[in-house]
């Protein structure tokens, strides 16, 4: 019995094209819905009826056209292109818990998490899974929400929710799905490349992990325990393929890859692009707004990620830039900014609405307040943890991002004394450096 899995993550509201700046999309245009679209209808003319085509979340959030339609253009967006089924990112709650209620309601395909509940009577949010019959394979698909969403939105956003960690609850479906007679469980986790490695590594029965939220282009499926391990970059760069036979009981894996969105050389499919220009009609003006000129490509430090899980410790230039900007204009001495740092650089040229909203996706909120040195101090330690730690549940983002300061750390020093020195700078945030 044979399966082709088509996977998207992290498209983050992206139904465009965008011009690449690093590694295999330098200077290429990919994404697009159209694009999409086309390389989705190609696999399909060639495997027939054998084909699932999944979502790892992050589909909604953080572009002009995602906000101006509160991710509903994402929503029809995928129900044309025929979707299978679709996991919560920690970006579909940005509207809110009602919005959210709509967008799932108006999708044709399911939605499933099983870590996401209800603080009223702790029931689930959505469906913790589904069983799909492909062919003759009856396979079924588990959703993981990010457990740390509520830790990444505001607050109001995921009012009335609360998130669980993944291992348990995967754990305990698993099992119902095996009694239920799936020949092959697929789980759609939001949980990132390091966490679906040690999730493979403890829960058992797991075929397949379609990961997200760490956008990592991974040319070759991850083999953790019996479970293969895949994931397709972010922002509709990549269309992610593997192909499976399933025979008495145990899966191989005959072939995995990434297809390159690139604009010059899958074709478009047509009615896909149909549709994207009748979703952008109405919001056309803002879009397309000039604001600016980039002199220079404006870049952030983390859209995209290799092969392996990586640690976000690198200074983004753009966000240095603007913590410059805000440390001028509030006539504070220091800046901070999170450190996560990801969004589409700006080419150089005009910059439109639409661009810099994809550069800087997230809205911010700009406070200032007086720190003591002890209490910078501790911003500085929780960041270099993000950056060291292992273990998923004491990290929130990466590297922070600075302006007014230096400091150094010491990586083999015990938690939460691994900072040496601190200096006050006027120029640019700097990179914190290891000692």
């Amino acid at each position: 019995m044979h399966i082709t899995i088509l996977h998207t993550n992290d498209i983050h509201g992206h139904l465009l094209p965008w011009m690449g700046w690093e590694g295999a999309l330098k200077n290429k245009m990919v994404g697009g819905l159209a694009t999409l679209g086309g390389a989705i209808q190609q696999v399909r003319r060639e495997v027939g009826d054998q084909c699932l085509l999944l979502g790892a979340g992050d589909l909604i959030g953080d572009s002009i056209l995602a906000d101006l339609t509160k991710g509903k253009a994402l929503i029809t967006a995928l129900n044309f292109l025929g979707y299978d089924a679709l996991t919560i990112g920690n970006h579909e709650p940005d509207f809110g818990i009602v919005t959210l209620r709509k967008r799932i309601a108006e999708a044709i395909f399911p939605v499933v998490a099983c870590n996401m509940f209800l603080e009223c009577d702790s029931s689930l949010f959505t469906k913790p899974y589904i069983i799909k019959q492909v062919n003759s394979l009856r396979v079924g698909v588990v959703g993981i929400a990010y457990p740390k969403t509520g830790h990444t939105t505001a607050p109001k956003n995921v009012d009335g929710v609360r998130f669980e960690a993944a291992e348990k609850q995967v754990a305990k479906f698993i099992p119902r799905l095996r009694e239920a007679g799936v020949d092959l469980v697929v789980v759609l986790s939001h949980l990132g490349l390091g966490p679906d490695i040690e999730l493979a590594s403890v829960v058992d029965g797991i075929d397949v992990i379609v990961g997200g939220h760490s956008h990592n282009r991974i040319e070759l499926a991850k083999c953790v325990n019996g479970t293969f391990i895949v994931q397709a970059g972010a922002h509709g760069s990549d269309l992610g393929r593997i192909d499976l036979t399933v025979a008495n009981g145990k899966v191989i894996c005959n072939r995995q890859a990434l297809i390159l969105l690139d604009n010059a050389t899958v074709a478009p499919h047509s009615d896909s692009q149909k549709l994207l220009d009748e979703l952008v009609v109405p919001h056309r003006e803002a879009m397309y707004e000039i604001i600016g000129t980039a002199l220079d490509w404006l870049i952030r430090g983390q859209t995209l990620a290799g092969e392996e899980a990586r640690k976000r410790d690198q200074e983004s230039p753009v966000d240095s830039l603007f913590a410059d900007l805000i440390r001028q204009q509030t006539n504070a001495e220091l800046c901070f900014l999170p450190g996560v740092g990801y969004g589409i650089a700006i080419p150089p040229g005009p910059i439109t609405a639409a661009q810099l909203r994809q550069l800087v996706p997230h809205d911010g909120k700009v406070v200032t307040m007086r720190l003591s040195g002890a209490r910078i101090i501790e911003v500085l330690e929780q960041a270099v943890e993000n950056v060291l730690s292992d273990d998923p549940a004491v990290k929130v983002g990466g590297m922070i991002q600075v302006s007014g300061l230096r400091f150094s750390y010491d990586d083999q020093r015990p938690k939460g004394h691994r900072i040496g020195s601190i200096e006050r700078t006027e120029g640019t945030g700097m990179q914190a450096m290891t000692s």
